[in-house]
Parts: structure tokens; sequence; C-alpha cells
């Protein structure tokens, strides 16, 4: 009995011993070819990383690149899966770049990444429809690691910078593209492309510019001119004045605006451009210098005229009426061919005989 229970130790034994030599063995082989391995890899400039050198020691080299393929298909997968989303959210991709770190250590074989981010705008301009020679600005804001280059595109050809076109870049992504002065040949669809490493993005705007009008300031064809009316007549202040488009006019006197259309004073134009300010009664207060002002979008015209109003003062009297009186020969009274003469009514009896006998009448005694 002790016998058979000694053998059996024994052999439990021997055979842990076998087993474990056998397994140092094996890792003792593993070990050869990861060096020989790890000696080829780096002859070819390849390195593998800490994961698979790990995995490679304890699995050994078939069953760490069964997991590790196993892995990196998944992590594909994961990728797509991933990358379908982001294109269905417009999620700009990312990219990674592995560059060696230039220290010597053992951490060198680890890897730097980069990550670049395709452009993406996060704020775009709407259409717009301008008038000629008016100053427009496209406003933009984009994104992008690393910063994207910005061009733009009219019809197809590309917009270079001068006086009336200028692209001003601010902070944080903000981008501007100025129109100084819009003329016709601006019009059109421009498209703004953002580049970098990682890709490109870009959209349109269009470009809708109105003919401007043609515009002439006012002018005058001829001038009022400076009056002198008496009161109770009627004054007119005349001019004519070209335009395109018809002006305004405004009437002062002695700055202020003159009231017109009442039932005094109107103001009378026609198609060809002329002008009255009519005024009915004049009085004093009408005089004045009166200053007549054109005004359209192209510019100003103004002129001053002075109107003066008089008073009748050597206006004539009228021819007083001639006597017809009966002659009598009183002596309160005496007639002459130019009328009743009191003076010699009142004259001496002498000179009252003198012209009774020139006269050849008598004063009868009865009297």
């Amino acid at each position: 009995m002790y016998n058979k229970q000694a053998s059996i130790n024994s052999m439990q034994k021997t055979s842990d011993q076998e087993i474990r030599g056998t397994k140092e063995a094996l890792i003792q082989d593993l070990e050869k070819k990861l060096r020989c391995k790890d000696s080829l890899l780096q002859n070819g400039n390849q390195r593998l990383t800490y994961e698979e050198r790990m995995a490679r020691r304890l699995l050994g080299p078939v069953n760490a690149a069964s997991v590790l393929d196993s892995q990196s298909e998944d992590s594909m997968q994961n990728a797509q899966h991933q990358n379908a989303e982001n294109i269905r959210l417009q999620v700009p991709t990312t990219h990674v770049r592995s560059r060696p770190s230039s220290r010597g250590d053992d951490r060198g074989h680890d890897s730097i990444q980069e990550k670049f981010f395709q452009p993406r705008f996060t704020q775009v301009p709407e259409d717009v429809v301008i008038e000629e020679g008016r100053f427009c600005r496209l406003d933009f804001k984009v994104s992008g690691l690393p910063t994207p280059d910005v061009m733009w595109y009219q019809n197809g050809r590309m917009v270079h910078q001068d006086q009336f076109h200028k692209m001003i870049v601010s902070e944080k992504g903000f981008h501007s593209f100025i129109f100084e002065a819009v003329k016709s040949a601006d019009a059109g669809t421009y498209e703004c492309v953002a580049v970098n490493r990682a890709g490109e993005a870009s959209f349109t705007v269009k470009v809708e510019v109105i003919a401007k009008e043609h515009h002439m300031p006012p002018t005058f064809i001829f001038k009022p001119q400076s009056k002198k009316v008496f009161e109770g007549d009627t004054a007119r202040l005349e001019c004519q004045i070209s335009a395109i488009p018809t002006p305004r006019i405004y009437w002062k006197r002695n700055n202020e605006m003159v009231q017109y259309n009442t039932d005094r004073i109107s103001l009378l134009h026609d198609n060809t451009g002329r002008i009255c300010l009519l005024i009915h009664n004049a009085t004093k207060k009408d005089a004045g210098w009166y200053t007549v002002s054109a005004v359209n979008g192209a510019g100003v015209a103004t002129c001053h005229a002075r109107l003066e109003v008089a008073t009748h003062t050597n206006k004539p009297l009228p021819a007083p009426k001639q006597l017809r009186v009966r002659p009598t020969f009183s002596k309160y009274l005496a007639l002459n061919g130019r009328g009743l003469d009191v003076k010699q009514a009142f004259s001496p009896e002498g000179e009252f005989q003198r012209l009774a006998e020139q006269s050849g009448l008598y004063e009868s005694d009865e009297l």
C-alpha cells in the first residue's frame, strides 16, 4: 500500500516537472521568435505598439495577430458607422496623422497624433438685391483645423482684391467680402470656397444689382428777379428749373417758410419747370428777401430775389369842378371870370364903382 502511494506521488511529481519544463521551453521559443520578429520589423522601419508587444509575449504571435485583427475589424466598423453618422449630422471629418517623437527612450516608439478638421461654414449670407453705386457687405463664419484658406468665385471666375472689392478676416473665424460701390458688372452668382488639409467646403450667394436711374441735379434756366410793387398790387416771382427727377420746391421769406396755397399767396408750376409765386394784394409785410430752393436726389439749387412794396405818394388829385354863379351886384359880392372874389367884395366903395363901370352895370336905386 505504501509502495503504491509512493509510486503515484512520484508519477505526479514527474508529470509536474515535465509540464513545467515544457512550458518554459515554449516560452523561450516564443521569446526567440518575437525577438526575431522585432528585429525584422525594426529593419523594415516598422514598430509595434505596446499592446501588440504584450499580446505577443502572453498569447503568442498567431493568437495575438488573430485578436488584433478582430479588434481592427471592430474599430473599422465603428469608424464607418461613426462616419455615416457624422455625414448625416454634417459634423466635420477628423483626420489623424501620426508623428514620431524625437525622444530616444522607449517611449519614442509611441506616436504623437495631430487632428485635422474639415472646413465647415457656421454662418452664411443670404441673397442680396442692391442698387447700383451703394455699399454692400457679405459676412460669414468658417471653422476648421488648420485654419482654412478662403477664395471667392464670380460665375466661375476667381475674384481678386482691388479698390472696389475687399476681403477682411477678423477674429474667431469671421470673414467679410466688401463691395465699396456696387457696379452692374458685380451681378451674378458668387461661390465661397474654404480649403485646408482635411478637405474643403463651399456655399453660394446671388447678388442682384438694380440699375441706377439717371439723375440730374437742379439747375436754373432763368432765375427770379427782384421787383418793386405798390401796396394792393399783385407781385409775381418767376423762375424756371431743369432737373431729373422733378425736384421739390421750397420758398422762404427772410429765412421763414412761405405759407402758400392760401387765398392771397399761391404757387404755380407746369411740366416745363416754370414756377411762379403769386402774391395778391401785396402789403408791407410781404416785402423782404425771397429764397427759392429746388431739391432732388442728385443735388440742391438755390436762388435769391428781393421784393419791395411801396406806398402811393404821388397819386394825382382829381381836378375841382368850376362853379357857375349867377351875377349879382350887391355890395357884398363881386364877380369875375374866375369865380367869387371875396376880397374885392369887401373893397372900398370907389373900387366897387370902378368895377361896375367896367362891366357896364349900375346898381338900381330901388335896391
